[in-house]
């Protein structure tokens, strides 16, 4: 299968998730017209996310789920897939062929250094954040979860990784906001092998910008700069 054969198939499956991240912006205050949004961010981090998917075969991790699409894109590139999600099963599509675990990824039990690549496409920013996917409270959930993954993963292993960026923050339930202290936690045991920061500096849609100025973005409930890194276990 062609790159271009495999993104076809992988954006039939946008409309479920554009559905998804409606929720998302349902699921905070409503802004003013004049305020910025999310709107935007899910076609980024998706397409990032597809164009650094290994070509299999191997084994690849997709850690928070969801609908499946990043699941079904690691399978369809030749992989095996083990999707791991604290809600049931709600893909779109059947049959898979895509291993599915319902669980809190930092209770489950996973061989050290069986996978190849792991997905984590704007996931981990939820983790431990009470009342929103069925997370425990945890405050540093997200740091347990990232230092797994690092044992989880092959050494000569990656992580695709997106996150919200800008200054430090937690808008508990919805999501953390990672700056300069938090973020270098997150990625203590991972080196970065590839970076990219998108913003809204205009407040109408996202943009290519530089990792200062993405940093020093003021997010709030509705909204947050991206951070789009290709990662390695240190």
């Amino acid at each position: 299968m062609t790159v271009r054969e495999f993104l076809v198939r992988a954006t039939g499956f946008a409309g479920v998730h554009l559905m998804r991240a409606a929720e998302r912006l349902q699921a905070a205050p409503a802004s003013s017209p004049a305020q910025r949004t999310l709107a935007g961010d899910r076609e980024i981090e998706w397409t990032w996310t597809l164009a650094h998917v290994r070509r299999g075969p191997g084994r690849v991790l997709d850690f928070g789920s969801g609908n499946g699409m990043m699941a079904l894109g690691a399978a369809f590139a030749g992989n095996d897939v083990l999707a791991v999600d604290l809600e049931p099963e709600l893909y779109p599509f059947h049959p898979h062929g895509i291993e599915y675990v319902q669980g809190d990824f930092n209770e489950l039990e996973l061989a050290s250094a069986s996978f190849d690549q792991i997905i984590n496409c704007s996931s981990v920013e939820h983790v431990g954040l009470a009342g929103r996917y069925g997370s425990p409270d945890e405050p540093d959930g997200d740091l347990r979860a990232m230092e797994k993954m690092a044992r989880v993963v092959k050494p000569d292993g990656e992580m695709i990784l997106t996150i919200p960026v800008g200054l430090d923050a937690v808008y508990a339930p919805l999501h953390r906001i990672y700056g300069e202290q938090r973020l270098s936690r997150l990625l203590e045991h991972w080196e970065i092998r590839e970076e990219g920061f998108w913003a809204k500096p205009s407040g109408e849609r996202f943009e290519p910008v530089a990792r200062d100025v993405a940093l020093a973005e003021s997010g709030s409930q509705a909204y947050y700069a991206l951070g789009l890194f290709l990662v390695a276990p240190r």
